[in-house]
């Protein structure tokens, strides 16, 4: 089995309403925990850049930091916007933009925590025919509008003189765009592991660009409702803190925690070797010093301005409000 989704990561419009999909939950699976607190919703996502909240769930460091956290998987952005809109969790996992996106859209939250990043995970596939991004002008290309994929390539052409104004785009998700391009149906597309290992089983394809080029392009972050967060600091901080070991496991027993975390996004580590050597994640040590440091100043106003310029984001978001380091510098 393969990876299922990495989801759409595209946020629509905020609904009142909202239909969620298979619940989770590190302890009973209800909505509050045992001793009757509630438990913290969290948001996420089948992509493998979560990972370490599965491992956290597994190896018990929730309970260990004394906090009941019930994950929730969500189809897309759109549905996660309006979970956060009607109360339905508290924290959430999202990419850069999308966090953004969030922000964009009037909910009030901030960046806590950034887990990941994308290295060679994300990239623009080529057939024989093309053989550099100059190339790409008039081209069919198969990416998801919104995305994630849509920020790759709209930085791989902006980066080479040109735009999405140059290529036509052909709308579909990634392991569609994977599909047409073996099909031949497509010379280009823009997708993410598994669908990158699987196109390059499947045929002789060329890796054009990856999200390698610009690291903390595509990247992810934590993401907490400030209402919830001046009322539940301590809650929020458990978990923060719980990011730490989940990460320490994946380092020191990396097989171990692949299998936990391919198991928490419905696949199987075996398949999935090449996707996670695509990945980084970022221990609290790590976030110390970069949350507050490089990705502020660097990687989120980068991600701002290229999201602008594609019409991913509207720009303009006062980044400094937009993150709160304080929890990483407290955590232990």
């Amino acid at each position: 089995m393969t990876l299922k989704t990495r989801s759409r990561r595209a946020v629509g419009a905020v609904a009142l309403a909202v239909a969620l999909s298979v619940t989770t939950a590190c302890s009973s699976g209800s909505s509050s925990s045992g001793d009757g607190s509630e438990a913290v919703g969290m948001g996420i996502q089948p992509w493998l850049g979560y990972g370490p909240w599965y491992i956290a769930q597994d190896k018990g460091y929730f309970e260990d930091e004394g906090v009941d956290v019930t994950i929730t998987n969500f189809a897309s952005d759109a549905d996660m916007t309006a979970a956060f809109a009607a109360g339905r969790i508290q924290v959430a996992n999202a990419a850069s933009h999308s966090a953004l996106q969030f922000i964009e859209q009037g909910l009030d939250v901030s960046v806590v925590l950034l887990l990941d990043a994308s290295k060679t995970a994300d990239a623009v596939l080529t057939d024989d025919s093309i053989s550099s991004v100059a190339d790409l002008k008039g081209k069919k290309i198969a990416f998801e509008e919104g995305s994630v994929s849509n920020l790759l390539l709209g930085y791989a052409l902006q980066e080479n003189g040109l735009s999405l104004d140059d290529i036509e785009p052909v709308p579909m998700d990634p392991s569609e765009a994977a599909t047409a391009l073996i099909g031949k149906k497509v010379p280009v597309a823009v997708t993410y592991e598994p669908y990158i290992s699987e196109a390059s089983k499947a045929g002789s394809f060329k890796t054009l660009f990856t999200a390698a080029e610009n690291e903390g392009l595509i990247s992810d972050v934590l993401v907490v409702d400030n209402d919830y967060l001046k009322s539940n600091a301590a809650d929020v901080q458990k978990i923060v803190n719980a990011w730490g070991p989940s990460v320490g496991f994946y380092e020191s027993d990396t097989q171990a925690a692949r299998e936990i975390i391919a198991k928490g996004i419905g696949s199987d580590a075996a398949s999935l070797d090449t996707a996670f050597d695509g990945v980084e994640f970022f221990s609290l040590e790590t976030n110390k010093t970069m949350l507050g440091g490089d990705y502020l100043n660097t990687v989120l106003p980068d991600v701002q301005d290229i999201a602008s310029q594609i019409g991913l984001l509207k720009g303009g978001t006062d980044l400094k409000t937009a993150v709160d380091t304080s929890l990483v510098e407290a955590a232990k």
